[in-house]
């Protein structure tokens, strides 16, 4: 499980990536978000839903802190979390926050 300072630490590098992430101008068109819940970090995409004032909600990554490190998963069409190969464990969150942003093969931002 996760120290309390790790956390904040985390949750204020989420902070500062979503709000550079998402120009202002455009965040009543799209929201990034994320749900930290102790050893684990799912960051989703926010768009408006059909009915006014909801919001549609699609997961782009999970982070898991597993055997004192970080893995990355993705969402299959069923839904289904599946770790990413080409993305290695790592100790660094926010490395592994890096690459999904880089997303070199196209599993997180379609």
């Amino acid at each position: 499980m996760l120290d309390s300072f790790t956390i904040r630490r985390i949750q204020s590098l989420m902070n500062g990536y979503i709000h550079e992430k998402v120009p202002a101008p455009l965040r009543t068109m799209v929201k990034l978000t994320y749900v930290m819940n102790n050893d684990e970090l799912i960051l989703t995409e926010e768009r408006p839903a059909d009915e006014r004032y909801q919001w549609d909600v699609l997961p782009i990554a999970r982070f898991h802190w597993e055997g004192e490190q970080w893995k990355v998963y993705a969402q299959d069409e069923s839904s289904s979390w599946n770790a990413v190969d080409v993305i290695q464990p790592c100790l660094d969150f926010e490395d592994l926050l890096e690459q999904v942003e880089r997303d070199e093969t196209g599993i997180f931002w379609r």
